[in-house]
């Protein structure tokens, strides 16, 4: 038999099979909805982005922990914060013992779990004081106590709002060197500072609130940003570590079990098994494997800039760009300096000075420019080259 012919036919009933598995398997879920708080997970629930904000604001004074604390954290240190949220903790009596030293000698320890670490905290308060409790509810309003706004969550599942165990502490009154720090569902106590030696130690029954799906709401943003006002150490020690249970099963995953237990996957490894199959039946008896010719690496970024810069160029809508330039100016101030302006009023004005070390002129001169352009129903090029240039001063001088 020809031999295209056998390659042609080969080709046709893999791509058959393709197509009969396509059409006949229902469509799986994009989202994986369970709570894994992983870091490295950009699906609801996990804790890519909180992650990364923390990351960012300790800048170079970041340092994830990978291994049991025992073997990183030190009395020694000073101003700093050591940080976990996931489901649960789980310490070693040598973790405990280092961590309950590392915040008696000055620092500060924050953590979310859905579980009360009551070796932990049976360390710190009386063990008859603080009670682990939840309300069955598919929402929950939060407050801190500094701040009477409620944010208020939902509990999402497959994109729909189901009930959740939202977790609470009670029975607290006989803790001396405890305080109240934040409630869920109003009189609820959820978030608490206790005191220990010269350092504090803070407990949040709620990990969920800093998971992906809620943190990309902006107003519920700011109920996080508020909560880690409560930090002031300026050393960041982010254990991932310790949140993983020690039990073998988390650390002997079979990567062929989760594959074969996904449908779309399962059927992706019999199809590419299909086709290595085919290769070796039509192609074992080549003597000379192919050498492929590879292209250049290009670097796309510059074309990139020169194509969006053509395209505003020819639509010649300094108004439009001007706008943009400002929104960015204002998220710029938001992510950064963690202030919220929605008009740059002068208190506005006066915080951002003093957070980004720019004078007060130079912004009140970028806030008066933008009035005047925005007042305008049509800006000329040179209008918007100087209001670009005092935006580039102030991201240069600012600190």
């Amino acid at each position: 038999m020809n031999k295209n012919i056998l390659i042609g036919a080969g080709a046709a009933v893999l791509i058959g099979v393709f197509l009969y598995f396509f059409l006949t398997n229902k469509r799986t879920k994009v989202f994986n909805w369970n709570e894994s708080y992983n870091i490295e997970s950009q699906q609801p629930y996990g804790t890519f982005i909180m992650h990364e904000l923390m990351k960012r604001s300790y800048d170079g004074n970041y340092t994830q922990i990978n291994t049991p604390i025992a073997n990183l954290l030190s009395t020694e240190y000073s101003n700093s914060v050591y940080m976990l949220i996931g489901e649960n903790a789980y310490y070693t009596d040598q973790d405990l013992d280092t961590l309950l030293a590392f915040t008696y000698s000055g620092n500060e320890t924050f953590i979310a779990t859905n579980y009360f670490p009551y070796r932990l905290i049976n360390s710190l308060i009386d063990e008859e004081c603080g009670i682990i409790d939840f309300i069955n509810s598919e929402k929950a309003d939060m407050r801190l106590i500094e701040n009477e706004s409620e944010f208020s969550y939902k509990h999402i599942y497959n994109q729909e709002a189901t009930q959740y165990s939202w977790m609470y502490l009670d029975s607290l009154e006989c803790a001396e060197n405890l305080s109240v720090l934040g409630y869920i569902d109003n009189n609820k106590i959820n978030f608490v500072d206790i005191e220990y030696g010269d350092g504090h130690l803070y407990f949040y029954t709620t990990p969920l609130t800093f998971t992906n799906y809620y943190l990309t709401r902006e107003e519920l943003l700011a109920y996080t940003e508020e909560m880690m006002q409560v930090t002031h150490g300026e050393n960041l020690y982010w254990d991932e570590y310790s949140k993983k249970s020690f039990t073998p099963d988390k650390s002997q995953n079979n990567p062929m079990k989760y594959i074969l237990s996904q449908p779309p996957l399962r059927w992706a490894w019999y199809l590419l098994i299909f086709a290595v199959i085919i290769y070796f039946v039509f192609y074992a008896k080549r003597r000379q494997r192919i050498i492929p010719v590879l292209e250049k690496n290009r670097n796309t970024s510059i074309e990139f800039a020169e194509t969006m810069g053509y395209l505003y160029y020819e639509e010649q809508n300094h108004k439009k760009i001007a706008d943009h330039i400002w929104s960015l100016f204002l998220s710029y101030i938001r992510h950064r300096y963690y202030i919220h302006p929605q008009k740059m009023e002068p208190e506005i004005i006066k915080k951002v000075s003093l957070k980004s070390q720019v004078a007060e002129s130079d912004l009140e001169a970028i806030v008066k420019e933008y009035e005047r352009l925005d007042f305008k129903v049509e800006i000329s090029s040179e209008d918007l080259m100087s209001f670009h240039n005092k935006i580039e001063s102030f991201y240069k001088k600012s600190k």
